[in-house]
């Protein structure tokens, strides 16, 4: 087995950096997210015409991410008291990555835009919330990205990697106090 590709990531003014280390199908999911929510999100990054088309992430755990710099000026930011962690770095509001509300699931979504290669990433294999005929949302390949989250979350629970997050500290609270985002 390799050990994957890595790609450095950082926000729009640099301030924010880091590595997305392991970067190989068995690590992560390459996914379209076309949810109203992750619209809203970089609408509210002034970033709407990107998410025209859908958001592009990368699905991985957070042990695959090291923050080099800027790690205070990332910001959890929810659109709904009970939503996911829309990480935000405040320094020139890039959307960074999407987390669940806590560690213990250890999941993470590095929006694909910040990354200076995607190469590694290989092709999108699914896409999320695509409106259909009548107005209904529904999912391509939905199947393949759940039965790949849960290997990767359990294998990181049962490994203890889901200890090492970026996000969180080892009392499990976020590093930053949550944001929650205005209503539209």
């Amino acid at each position: 087995m390799t050990a994957g590709a890595d790609s450095s990531f950082a926000c729009r003014c640099g301030t924010v950096s880091g590595t997305l280390t392991g970067i190989r199908p068995g690590e992560g999911t390459h996914v379209i997210c076309h949810c109203n929510a992750c619209a809203r999100a970089m609408a509210l990054c002034g970033l709407q015409d990107e998410a025209a088309g859908g958001v592009d992430l990368w699905q991985t755990t957070p042990d695959r991410v090291t923050i080099a710099t800027g790690l205070d000026r990332l910001v959890p930011v929810q659109l709904s008291p009970k939503g996911l962690y829309r990480w935000t770095a405040r320094c020139c509001d890039t959307p960074m990555f999407n987390t669940f509300s806590g560690p213990g699931l250890p999941f993470v979504g590095v929006l694909t835009r910040n990354l200076a290669d995607i190469a590694p990433l290989g092709p999108v294999i699914a896409h999320g919330f695509v409106t259909r005929a009548g107005g209904k949302q529904g999912h391509q390949h939905g199947g393949r990205v759940i039965w790949r989250m849960l290997k990767r979350t359990t294998a990181a629970r049962l490994s203890r990697r889901w200890r090492s997050t970026p996000f969180f500290d080892d009392s499990g609270a976020p590093i930053a106090a949550p944001e929650l985002a205005p209503r539209a």
